[in-house]
Order: C-alpha cells, then sequence, then structure tokens
C-alpha cells in the first residue's frame, strides 16, 4: 500500500471508530435489561423504548445532520457526535429512573448519524481501488464494539456478583452493575473525540464550499502525487455547477429526477430491508432470546462467543469484497439471513413448555410458589399459552421477577439449532447487509446530492433500526411469541433478496463519477 493510500486508511480508520462506539452503545444495553427490569419494574413497551430511545434520538439528528455536515464540514459534525456520546454514557450510567434512561439514551441516538456521516466522509477521501476496505472498515468496527460490548457485560456482571473487596471499593455490586456497563461507554468516546482532531477535512466538501488549494493540500496526504491534478480535475468538473448555495429542494429535485432513480431505488429499499433483518433487536434482546431457549445461565457468554465469530466475518468480508464486488455477496448474505432465521423459528416452534420442580425451587424466596406448584406436570406446546398460564397464576406484576427462572428450567427445545441459526444470521449479516449498506450508501451518490441522500437513507433506516423494529421486538414476543416473530425476520430477508437481485447494480473498482454515469445509464434504460 502507498503511502498516501496508508494515510486515507488511517484517516477512515479514525473516522470508523464512530462504528465501534455505535456497537458498544446497541449491545452494552442488553446486560442492562435483568437490572433495570426489576430496580424501575419495566414492561415491555418500557424496554423496547429505552432500547429504541437512541432510534429516537438519531431521527431527530438525520432531519438536520446534511444541513450542518454541509455548512461547518464533515469533521467538525463529526467531532459534536463524539461529544454527544460522552454525554449519553455518563448521563446514562447515572440514570434514577426510566425516563432519565430513556433520555439520555435519546441524547447518544443524536451521535447515531456517525454511520451515515463517516461513510460520507470515508467515501470522499478513498481510492476507488480500495474504497470498499475503507467504508467497510465502519461496519468493522461496529461489529468490534458489538464484540467488546458482549465482553464487557460478561466480565461486569460477573465481578459485580462476585463481591471480592476491590469490586466493593469502587461500588461495583449485583445492584450497579448496569450502570458500569453504561458508563463503561466514555472511555472510547473520548478517545474519538481526541483522535478526530487530526483528520483533514474532506476535500470534495472544500471544492463546494470553493477552498479549492485547501482541496488541493487534502488530495495530496491521500492520493499519489502524479495523481493529485487529475483527482481535483475531476472532483471540479463534476462539481462545475453546483455551488454551496445549493439548498435541499434543489437536491431533492436531482436525486428524485430520472437519472438517478435506480440509485434511489436500490438505496431506500436498503434502507428498509437490513433493519427488518433483526439485527439491532437480536444484539439488544439476544440474552433474552437465549434466556427463553433455556440457556439462561449462558446467555451473556453465549452473545461474546456469536459476536465474536461474527467479527472475524465482518473483517472476512472486507478482504473480499473489493475482489467479489458488492452485489453478489449482498443478495447471497440474504440469502443465508433468511436461513439462519427460519432455523430459529424452527427450533422454537417445535418446543415444549411445563413448570417443573426445578422451576419451583429456583424463583426467589421472597414469593409464594404456591400459584406455580399447581402447574407442575401440565405440559404446554406452545409459548404463549405456557406464559399466560404462569401469568395468570402468579399475577401480572410477580411474572417479571420469576420469567427467568421459568424459561431457564421450564423450556424443553433443541437449543443448539437456535444457538445455530443465530450464528448463521450473524454471520451472514455480518459478511453482507451490515457492510454492504454503508458502502453502497457512499457510491451510489454523487457528491451534488451525497448530503441529502445518504442522511435521507439513513432516516429510512434508522426510523425502522433505530425505533420501529427495537420498539415492536418486545411487544412481538409478548403478543405473537418467538416463533412467528423470527419468520418475519426471516421473510423480510428474502423479501429484500429478491428485490435488490433485480436493480443492484455492481460498484467495485469505479471512481464515484463512474458509478454516476452507470447509475444514468441504468435509470434511463429502466
Amino acid at each position: 500500500m502507498s503511502h498516501p493510500n496508508k494515510k486515507a486508511f488511517a484517516f477512515s480508520l479514525i473516522v470508523a471508530i464512530g462504528g465501534l462506539v455505535f456497537g458498544l452503545d446497541l449491545v452494552l444495553i442488553a446486560g442492562t435489561f435483568d437490572y433495570t427490569e426489576i430496580q424501575f419494574g419495566l414492561n415491555a413497551a418500557q424496554k423496547g423504548l429505552i432500547a429504541s430511545g437512541p432510534g429516537w434520538g438519531a431521527l431527530a439528528a438525520l432531519a438536520f445532520a446534511g444541513w450542518v455536515c454541509d455548512r461547518i464540514g464533515r469533521k467538525k459534525t463529526l467531532l459534536v457526535i463524539a461529544a454527544l456520546y460522552t454525554i449519553s454514557a455518563i448521563g446514562s450510567s447515572l440514570s434514577w429512573g426510566f425516563w432519565s434512561l430513556f433520555l439520555f439514551r435519546l441524547i447518544g441516538g443524536l451521535a447515531f448519524t456517525s454511520l451515515s456521516l463517516a461513510s460520507m466522509y470515508i467515501g470522499e477521501i478513498a481510492p476507488p481501488e480500495i474504497r470498499g476496505k475503507l467504508v467497510g472498515s465502519n461496519q468493522l468496527n461496529i461489529a468490534v464494539g458489538i464484540f467488546a460490548g458482549s465482553g464487557l457485560n460478561y466480565l461486569i456482571a460477573d465481578i459485580g456478583n462476585s463481591n471480592v473487596d476491590w469490586a466493593s471499593a469502587i461500588f461495583l455490586n449485583d445492584q450497579t452493575a448496569w450502570r458500569w456497563m453504561l458508563g463503561i461507554e466514555t472511555l472510547p468516546a473520548i478517545i474519538w473525540f481526541l483522535l478526530l482532531l487530526t483528520i483533514p477535512e474532506s476535500p470534495r466538501w472544500l471544492v463546494l464550499n470553493d477552498k479549492t488549494e485547501q482541496a488541493r493540500s487534502v488530495l495530496a496526504k491521500i492520493t499519489p502525487a502524479h495523481k493529485v491534478q487529475e483527482q481535483l480535475d475531476e472532483i471540479l468538473r463534476n462539481l462545475k455547477d453546483i455551488h454551496h448555495s445549493l439548498n435541499y429542494a434543489q437536491q431533492a429535485k436531482l436525486l428524485f429526477s430520472r437519472k438517478l432513480w435506480v440509485a434511489l431505488a436500490v438505496g431506500l429499499i436498503l434502507a428498509w430491508v437490513q433493519p427488518w433483518t433483526g439485527m439491532n433487536p437480536l444484539q439488544s434482546f439476544m440474552p433474552q432470546i437465549f434466556e427463553y431457549a433455556g440457556r439462561g445461565e449462558t446467555k451473556l457468554l453465549d452473545q461474546f462467543i456469536i459476536n465474536l465469530v461474527g467479527m472475524f466475518f465482518t473483517l472476512l468480508a472486507i478482504l473480499v469484497i473489493d475482489k467479489i464486488g458488492r452485489r453478489i455477496i449482498l443478495i447471497g448474505g440474504l440469502a443465508a439471513c433468511a436461513s439462519g432465521w427460519l432455523l430459529v423459528a424452527y427450533g422454537f416452534g417445535s418446543a415444549t413448555y411445563s413448570v417443573t420442580p426445578e422451576v419451583v425451587q429456583a424463583i426467589p424466596q421472597s414469593i409464594d410458589p404456591s400459584g406455580l406448584s399447581q402447574l407442575i406436570g401440565q405440559v404446554f406446546d406452545n409459548e404463549m399459552t405456557f406464559k399466560s398460564a404462569i401469568r395468570d397464576s402468579v399475577g401480572a406484576d410477580v411474572y417479571n421477577q420469576v420469567e427467568s427462572a421459568v424459561m431457564l428450567h421450564g423450556v424443553s427445545m433443541n437449543a443448539v439449532l437456535v444457538l445455530a441459526g443465530i450464528v448463521l444470521f450473524v454471520c451472514a449479516f455480518n459478511f453482507s447487509a451490515g457492510p454492504v449498506l454503508w458502502i453502497l450508501f457512499s457510491e451510489l451518490f454523487p457528491t451534488k446530492v451525497r448530503a441529502l441522500a445518504i442522511t435521507g437513507c439513513a432516516w429510512v433506516t434508522t426510523i425502522f433500526g433505530g425505533i420501529v423494529v427495537q420498539q415492536l421486538f418486545p411487544l412481538e414476543i409478548e403478543w405473537f411469541g418467538s416463533t412467528v416473530t423470527f419468520i418475519i425476520y426471516g421473510t423480510f430477508c428474502l423479501l429484500g433478496m429478491i428485490a435488490l437481485a433485480k436493480l443492484t447494480p455492481e460498484t467495485k473498482g469505479k471512481s464515484i463519477e463512474e458509478i454516476e454515469a452507470e447509475i444514468e445509464r441504468l435509470s434511463n434504460k429502466a
């Protein structure tokens, strides 16, 4: 790799650290529900709101994030985002109830625009021959953050239950472990802020704002010397009729024109399908899913191991995506995602449920076991019927306190099949839909509409992935049961595969300007 490419790679990795903080935020909350459900008395709707809280913040931020990054630049916007992550982590760890936790999670969501802005920035500085790898590093950092968050949850929960002296000295115990889980995010957020101070501004943004000489200086850092003028001339030609005064209405008119029809269609379909694959709710509620599968004792360790394997597949995707291409990886990956969910759904659908003496012995001593005792010997072949019987026997208020013990000891299912299905899904997602979404977002749209197009597609992704799917998951489990919920996700994977197979062009190895010409050709042909 040449010296300029190394610099572009380094700047891209720094910006992509925002993905690591995002991954941490997504998973750390999963380890807290066992604590906050009891301490704050959370119901299913409230758990969904806490999980989706960042999505509401991201939805609000994306409404003006494109305008902000066009006005003050990509770099300054990313610095603001890093500061918001820090405020959210500190505030969440100090929360005193449901609403305060939701509020600080929502503030953190304002920073979730880091994903779309990182893709925008990396796409604007990356050489075409390594752009897929560099934009994919954003997803790799998300996978690293998810993996690290899973490990931290497991480690903090274990230490919190150990009662060792040094843990007590820093107020880490079984009552405060969740605060440490949420607060640990502060450290990487501060480090990211400091590293962002070292990156240059996007050369395309500089040209867009009539700062050509500054753009030339940045290109000299990230482009071989003999190609600097050529690259600058190409950017100038592409932006010759575009000035900073181009408003959102003008960008929207161009984005919705016939010549960009294919780009807009692929972007919106991908933005809609990726959240409905179910990755975000899986990460936020994976311990609960394993609990329902009878693996409650190892649920945090299971999540840690799965995300370790998933991280490897993200790295593998980055290594091969500029060789294999985006299209085949995306389509094949969605087919594998669907297969994974169907295995999970079959595992839950073939399970049986019963109240055993072990269930009665495992519930807290403060709870009268007589209600459960009358169910001993009954076998249920339906998760919803079983939960309803338990709730009727002990009452809705007590149900949350006994649910873990009941599901750990009262479920008989092929848990290995469920585990295999989840592993298949996570590996397929991390190899395909995860990295390809941000790579295509950074490639499909020309610079002149990039701010509106990328933030607009990210807005759609946030509505579904950050809010709707996250918020609905605990309610779907409560209303329809696990089997139907996982069939829904598998169906969306298949629908997305069919639609994207018809429309998605191959973009590997092409400059942004070459992709624009190809998109225009395909749009006029359609």
